[in-house]
């Protein structure tokens, strides 16, 4: 079964799957973990080490503390702007295709690349509010992202196949 994905130019769905990417360890290992906006995770982050940095400065002998605050400070403005250079470019990236068939899933970007994830190596089908995950078992296998909207029909094809196991559903608010 081939689905069509028309990804291109949502910002929720690229900020969700980026998320999902730079935390993926916690999504493996608790599948039902809320997403969150990684840019606002950044800002609130960054305004926390200004907190930290102005207190330290205020009591001298925490001048060592203030000095690593900003430090962090500093290597979390580098990871929020590149977060959003990233974001941007997946906007310009052109729609997929994903293909589900009796050896796995697979993504396609018609013209350039595609991957796939074979059965036995896929742990979870996390489906949240804009994107589906499908994470594989291993850390250095590739994640295969889908738009929500695809949902019916992935779902439809896992039943054919026998794989409604693997689904977690996080898209209920």
């Amino acid at each position: 079964m081939v689905i069509q994905s028309n990804e291109k130019g949502n910002k929720k769905y690229y900020n969700e799957i980026m998320y999902i990417a730079s935390n993926y360890y916690i999504f493996k290992k608790r599948p039902r973990t809320k997403v969150h906006s990684l840019l606002n995770l950044f800002v609130i982050y960054m305004i926390l080490f200004i907190v930290l940095f102005v207190i330290c400065l205020i009591f001298p002998p925490f001048i060592l503390f203030a000095s690593m605050a900003l430090v962090l400070f500093a290597m979390y403005v580098y990871l929020f702007f590149e977060t959003r250079y990233r974001l941007n470019e997946y906007l310009k990236n052109d729609n997929s295709e994903i293909v589900v068939d009796e050896d796995g899933i697979e993504s396609r970007y018609p013209g350039k690349v595609s991957a796939k994830l074979y059965w036995d190596s896929i742990e979870h089908i996390i489906i949240n509010q804009n994107s589906i995950s499908v994470l594989p078992y291993n850390f250095s296998s590739i994640i295969i992202f889908m738009e929500v909207h695809s949902k019916d029909e992935l779902l439809k094809a896992l039943k054919k196949y026998d794989k409604l196991s693997l689904v977690v559903d996080n898209s209920k608010k």
